[in-house]
Order: structure tokens, then sequence, then C-alpha cells
């Protein structure tokens, strides 16, 4: 058998079905607990910024853990991260759902965010080992698809949850999907990487990291990836105080956030014909400038006829459909340079995505969560930046052809 399908037994569709509650059980673990959000305050007797590290802890913690989990799966192998990683999520989610006090909850959530990150960078380690060509991004494809869909259902299942049972439901919920995904993971998985692919976890790394990181390529394609996430995580960090200040009803939490993690879906599914017409620079640019225009839109908005729904979601929307063709550009664009060492930058490109943009949203969400502001200078701010990137190379390009 060969190193490159080593003991991996099964054919991509199964590998979707075995692999989508791995990844999934990550976005899940932001979106069910969006609803109940501005009621934590209250429950724990705590403030708004404390309550908003149970978020940015988490997902700061699934994206720089990448940068050592991902190493340490290519030295030790996939399955024996993976069952850790899932373990890690289990228990999390299950102190999570029996936290009395808000330091627990932030400790338990980290504790779940390392076993999410864990997860979700050893199934796609897993794609990389057992598949190539087409049927590897057909795989990508589908399982980021999933990954698109939970803030549609994820929302709706916290609303229901917290409806009928107290906030605890929504971690015992997460720790019921832990177990389901170890019973999995137990039974069906088997490891995919061969041993006389491991790579040991030296200091060598480190230079491949700073390498990275001197790459103007890189930081063009991976800043506009940002910027689309911040602009995300922010909308997501905001949504639940925005429906409390209009004193909405708690369900329109999942339809409206639901409506733009529908646009990310579709963004998500159009992209790839998208980067194909017009190419890889281009697409970045064109997801750019759809989320710069969403901030303006959201400030215009807002400057002639104050906070409403559809002023704050409408353009949401719109920044969440140019988010998708960011973050799929931006993956191709960015790790192009790198094929001596994909995995590193790979784990560099989440690690900042994700890391950077639970930076940015918590930065935004220090300001009061009444009014479109924070989302929209997030979004024009962050936008901006990646413009004069996106520019400076495509000069440096034309430049050097």
């Amino acid at each position: 058998m060969s190193a490159k399908n080593y003991k991996w037994p099964y054919q991509p569709l199964t590998t979707v079905f075995l692999l989508a509650p791995v990844v999934f059980s990550f976005a899940l673990a932001l979106d069910t607990y969006m609803p109940v959000i501005p009621e934590m305050k209250r429950i724990l007797n705590t403030s708004q910024e404390m309550v908003q590290l149970t978020l940015s802890l988490f997902f700061l913690v699934t994206g720089f853990g990448q940068l050592i989990l991902g190493p340490l799966s290519d030295q030790f192998g996939r399955y024996k991260i993976l069952l850790s990683s899932v373990i890690l999520f289990f228990i999390g989610s299950l102190l999570c759902a029996n936290s009395g006090h808000i330091g627990a909850l932030i400790i338990f959530r980290i504790l779940q965010g390392i076993g999410a990150c864990g997860m979700s960078v050893s199934a796609f380690a897993i794609v990389r080992d057992a598949f190539s060509g087409k049927q590897s991004a057909m795989i990508y494809s589908f399982l980021n698809a999933m990954i698109s869909v939970s803030p549609i259902l994820g929302p709706i299942i916290g609303v229901i949850l917290t409806t009928y049972f107290p906030w605890h439901a929504i971690f015992y919920f997460l720790a019921i999907l832990g177990a389901f995904t170890f019973i999995l993971v137990i039974f069906f998985v088997k490891e995919s990487s061969h041993p006389d692919n491991r790579k040991r976890f030296d200091s060598s790394l480190i230079g491949r990291y700073l390498n990275i990181c001197k790459s103007l390529t890189f930081w063009a394609y991976t800043f506009p990836a940002i910027a689309g996430i911040s602009a995300f995580f922010t909308l997501f960090s905001m949504t639940p105080y925005i429906i409390q200040t209009l004193d909405e009803a708690r369900s329109q939490i999942g339809v409206f956030f639901g409506m733009a993690g529908g646009a990310f879906l579709v963004g998500s599914i159009i992209s790839g014909t998208i980067v194909h017409k017009f190419g890889v620079l281009r697409t970045s640019i064109l997801g750019t400038i759809l989320i710069l225009f969403s901030g303006v839109l959201l400030i215009v908005i807002y400057q002639i006829n104050g906070l409403s729904l559809w002023g704050f979601f409408g353009p949401s929307m719109l920044a969440t459909f140019g988010c998708a063709l960011t973050a799929g550009s931006g993956a191709s664009g960015a790790l192009e340079p790198f094929g001596a060492y994909p995995g590193a930058a790979s784990a560099m490109l989440g690690a900042l995505q994700l890391g950077g943009s639970s930076i940015i949203g918590s930065i935004a969400t220090l300001f009061a969560i009444n009014t479109s502001y924070p989302l929209a200078c997030t979004i024009i701010i962050t936008s901006v930046i990646s413009l004069v990137l996106l520019i400076i190379l495509s000069w440096f390009s034309s430049k050097t052809h």
C-alpha cells in the first residue's frame, strides 16, 4: 500500500460523511451559543467584556492552536491527535455546561476550543494524506459547505434549546455531539499518515513560519480573508445585542444571522466559478470591494434611518458574501508559493484568519454594541488595508512579468 493512502479504506463520499461531524463541531460550538450571549451577563453576574471572552478566546485558540496541533499531527499521526482532541472537546463541553462562574466558563471554553482546533486540523490533514487532485478538492468543498451551513442551523438550534431548557442545554448538546464523534473515531477512523512521512516538531518549524511571514504574496491574500472573517466574527458577536437593543424576539437571531450565513454559503458555492473566470487576484479584489462597500452602506443607512434590522443585516449579508470570495481565493493565493511546506503555510493561514479575526472583532466589541459603527468601522479599516496590499501585489506582479 502506498504512503499516499496508508490505511485509509474509504471512498471520498464516505470520507465526507465520516469527517463532517468532526469539522461541524467547531462551527456549532460558536453558533448554537449565540442566542444566549446577552443573558449570560445577568445569569453569571458579570460584564459584557467577560462574556465576550467566552467567544473571542475560543476563536483565538482554534486559530493559533493550529500552529502547534498541525505540526504535532505531522509527528505523531492524525489519529492520536484527532482522538485526543475529540475527548478534550467532549470534556470541555461538559465542564462548560456545569460552570457557575464566568471565570470557569472562560477556562473551559478554551479547553473546548483546543479540542475543536485539533479536530478540524486533523480532519483536513486526513483528506490531504488520503486523496489528491479533484478528489481532495471535492472533499474540501463539501466539508467547507458543511461548516458554512452552521451559521444557518446553529442559532436555530440554540434558540430552540434555550426556549425549552436552561442555557446549560447548549453545552450538553455539544457534549452529545462530541460523544457521537468519539464513537465514529473509535470504530471507523484509521490512521492516514504513513510513518515514513512523519516530520518531527523541531525548531526548523519556526524558520518556516518566519519565511512565510516575509512573503508579500502571503499577506496580500491573507489579509482580505482576515477582513472577511473578522467582519463575520464581529457580526456574530454583535447580533444578539442588536436584536436585544431593537427589542426583537430572540428567534430573530436565528432568522437574520441565518440569512447572513446563507449569503456566505451562496458565495462559497459560486466562488469557484468566479475564480475560474477572473483569477485569484481579481476575485480577492472583488470580494474586498464588496466588503468595503457593505461597511460604507452600514454607515449611510444608519445615518439616514438609525438602527434597524434590515439596515444592519442587509449590508452584513453583502459582507459575508464577499467574505466567501476572499476566504476561498485567499487560501489559494496565499498557499501557492509554499509548495515545499504546505502544512506550515496552511497552519499559518488558518491561525491568522481565525486568531487575527478574534482579536480584531474583540476590539470592535469593546465599544457600545447598539449602533452599526463597530461593525462598519471594522469592515472599512480592514478592507482598505487589504485593498492597498492587493494593489501593491498587482503592481509588483506586473513589473515581474
